[in-house]
């Protein structure tokens, strides 16, 4: 064996390594500053993309006392609870939902691809029996910092028909919306101070330099794998999420806990 053919199987082994049983576990938080008058001072926490194993308490623990300790204003959850298509391979259901009621801040949720696959009614009871309002094309009114807050949700674009004027129905601005998909962001007429979905897992393998995904669960490719969107007069923030599908493997691509500060703007047309 070459000297290059060794180096070259040392580095595969070491990318399945940290791919496997590093990456996976290093949760990292992600911070953006979007620039809103509206919602200045605000500060959202937007977990998603769980996919909780049976065993996965520790995990879960972990993920709810790191977002408790940055202190959100609202925690906002972008779905994909179940593991695989079986709840015998999920989390149990009531646990998993007496847990993420330990969130601190008052907590909205939708459901994704996954949930809907294996028992999304199972799933959306737990959680509402926990307080956790889960929205399915429809929308709450909450305050936050005295300030009127509508929060929409959007079912998921796989397995649901995502009715968008249901959901924006009777909302004003400021709003802030969750979808657990992206592909819909193209879709949203209406003003929305900012979009969250989750979904594609950031790719799950992004290249050294730049970032960019391989690939990614997304009729759009690599453009919605994660980070900020602005395309349209809309801004989107897609999350890495927190768990893995298909090749459970992360390579420079850490779970994230997504975080929003609202912060004084120069403008406000491009937000509201």
């Amino acid at each position: 064996m070459t000297k290059q053919m060794a180096v070259f199987l040392l580095l595969i082994l070491y990318l399945i390594i940290n791919g496997i049983f590093i990456e996976p576990n290093a949760l990292e938080v992600v911070k953006y500053d979007i620039e809103d008058n509206r919602l200045q001072g605000i500060r959202v926490a937007f977990l998603t993309d769980f996919h909780l194993k049976k065993r996965d308490y520790k995990r879960l623990d972990n993920i709810i006392q790191r977002t408790n300790s940055l202190k959100p204003d609202i925690v906002i959850l972008g779905g994909d609870f179940a593991n695989g298509k079986n709840l015998k391979q999920t989390m149990n259901l009531d646990i998993m939902a007496q847990k993420l009621n330990l969130l601190t801040a008052k907590t909205y949720a939708v459901l994704g691809e996954n949930d809907w696959n294996t028992d999304g009614e199972a799933i959306k009871n737990a959680l509402q029996s926990m307080n956790i309002k889960v929205l399915e094309d429809s929308n709450a009114r909450t305050i936050i910092k005295s300030r009127y807050v509508d929060i929409i949700g959007i079912s998921d674009a796989t397995t649901r028909s995502a009715r968008i004027s249901e959901a924006f129905k009777r909302t004003t601005k400021p709003r802030i919306v969750v979808t657990h998909n992206p592909d819909v962001y193209y879709d949203i007429i209406d003003d929305a101070n900012i979009i969250l979905a989750g979904h594609t897992h950031g790719g799950q393998f992004l290249l050294p330099l730049g970032n960019k995904a391989l690939f990614a669960s997304s009729r759009y490719g690599s453009k919605f794998a994660h980070g900020l969107i602005k395309e349209t007069y809309n801004k989107m923030i897609v999350s890495k999420g927190l768990g893995l599908k298909g090749i459970p493997l992360r390579i420079n691509c850490k779970p994230e806990i997504t975080v929003i500060n609202f912060i004084k703007g120069r403008s406000q047309r491009s937000y509201y």
